[in-house]
């Protein structure tokens, strides 16, 4: 768990437009996103510890602060960072790789109750208000456009855009 948080605050400060160490340091401390990724990040661990309740207690808290519900049951790899919070939804079932970017207004999850998630590989950019529903996998370095609603795979470094969303090229 610390070493997730440890890269999602890394992450963070990598990204941040401030300049001088204490400022992206307090930015990222403020953050909402980041305090949404580490919310999710310690009621992940203690659902794998199997303690009770506290798991879900600690999801609905992120969800008040932040408008952030990320199932604690969710696999989500290090350096997750969340620009613009609010209005981010993602399933139980749903995986993300390492150093993924979501803006707000994001929602992962499946087409029908019980059903599969989306796979999201590892450095993976999805814009604001973009949609991403079923049994797909978005590949490696791909990016979903904002409001786009992605029912459909995208293959790594694939750039996708529309409603549905389609590849309109792959990045080299």
């Amino acid at each position: 768990m610390f070493d997730m948080i440890k890269e999602d605050f890394s992450q963070e400060c990598r990204l941040s437009t401030y300049s001088g160490n204490f400022r992206k340091v307090f930015h990222a401390l403020t953050a909402p996103g980041f305090q949404a990724v580490f919310l999710f990040r310690v009621s992940h661990a203690l659902a794998a510890w199997r303690i009770p309740l506290l798991p879900v207690i600690l999801q609905r808290l992120n969800e008040l602060w932040t408008g952030v519900s990320i199932s604690p049951q969710t696999r989500i790899g290090p350096g997750l960072v969340i620009y613009h919070f609010g209005g981010i939804v993602i399933n139980s079932k749903a995986v993300l790789g390492s150093h993924c970017q979501l803006h707000h207004h994001v929602t992962i999850g499946n087409r029908k109750p019980g059903g599969a998630s989306p796979r999201i590989g590892d450095r993976v950019v999805i814009g604001t208000g973009a949609v991403l529903i079923g049994d797909i996998t978005i590949g490696d370095n791909a990016e979903i456009g904002a409001n786009a609603v992605v029912l459909e795979s995208v293959a790594a470094g694939g750039v996708a855009v529309g409603v549905p969303a389609k590849v309109v090229r792959v990045k080299k």
